[in-house]
């Protein structure tokens, strides 16, 4: 990867995941541009509803992406320093194509709905999207060891359900919430409610059981993770440093639980603390 390219790239993995981009600093070395490249190409799928006035525009934009990767696998220049950047990792890395279709296809239903409809779509989508990054980054730094795709399904439920509650505010506002509708349903509660700025008692209940469900499966990926109490399994060094994001759930579950709207505040946890939990789980 040519060093402006790369540079490129660094900069939009920060601006579209700044906590997998710091985490990707504790990598080693010869794969952080690669999961930068991983990190940045997400960003640009996640940004696509955000870019769109209907959906055949955003079925547009992905069938762009689907085809430039492809192009760029190729060593064909598509003009897009992150096109071209992860096409190279592709190629590079033989990483799986169904993890990265299911990635792309996954952000058709950003662009096509504005309502989560049941929690086991949730669950599916989840796989497709962050459990499917830590994946394709376990791939990338070349993790060795058992259970990696028990260990990525668990690691993207626990960090994906954070990053639904933690981004209910600011979607809620636009109309969308990744909060399943059957759930809200059985707590005496809509997303109508939710769009209005409601919140309701139903809804602080959910919100509860979610940071309950994210800390169960928090603790069945660390357990494939590192093996505890079965010799011999649990992933290596190089494989851990996909899933240091994983350090940062517990800190935002916390915060999460400290918010005094969750509709309004937006749960933070300190820069600082941040890099001191991902250096220390490494």
């Amino acid at each position: 990867m040519e060093r402006e390219q790369a540079a490129t790239v660094r900069r939009m993995a920060r601006k579209a995941d700044p906590d997998r981009a710091i985490a990707t600093l504790f990598a080693p070395s010869p794969a952080r541009d690669d999961l930068f490249a991983l990190f940045a190409f997400n960003g640009e799928l996640a940004r696509i509803a955000d870019q769109v006035s209907e959906p055949g525009l955003g079925a547009i934009r992905l069938q762009w992406w689907r085809d430039a990767i492809a192009r760029a696998e190729t060593g064909e220049a598509t003009g897009h320093p992150v096109a071209d950047a992860f096409g190279a990792v592709l190629t590079r890395r033989g990483l799986s194509r169904e993890r990265i279709a299911g990635l792309i296809d996954a952000r058709s239903f950003d662009i096509g709905e504005t309502v989560m409809p049941d929690t086991r779509t949730l669950k599916a989508y989840l796989f497709d999207t962050t459990g499917g990054l830590f994946a394709l980054a376990a791939e990338i730094v070349g993790a060795e060891g058992e259970n990696q795709g028990v260990i990525a399904q668990a690691a993207g439920e626990a960090y994906g359900l954070v990053r639904v509650m933690r981004s209910l505010p600011v979607l809620a506002a636009k109309g969308r919430t990744y909060l399943a509708a059957d759930a809200l349903e059985r707590v005496g509660t809509t997303p109508q409610d939710i769009f209005a700025g409601h919140t309701a008692p139903g809804l602080i209940a959910l919100l509860a059981e979610m940071r309950d469900t994210a800390r169960a499966a928090l603790e069945e990926a660390r357990f494939n993770l590192y093996g505890e109490g079965m010799k011999g399994t649990g992933l290596d060094e190089a494989g851990r440093t996909a899933f240091l994001p994983l350090a940062l759930v517990e800190p935002y579950l916390n915060a999460l639980a400290k918010v005094n709207d969750p509709l309004r505040d937006i749960a933070r946890i300190n820069p600082v603390y941040r890099l001191w939990r991902l250096m220390r789980a490494r």
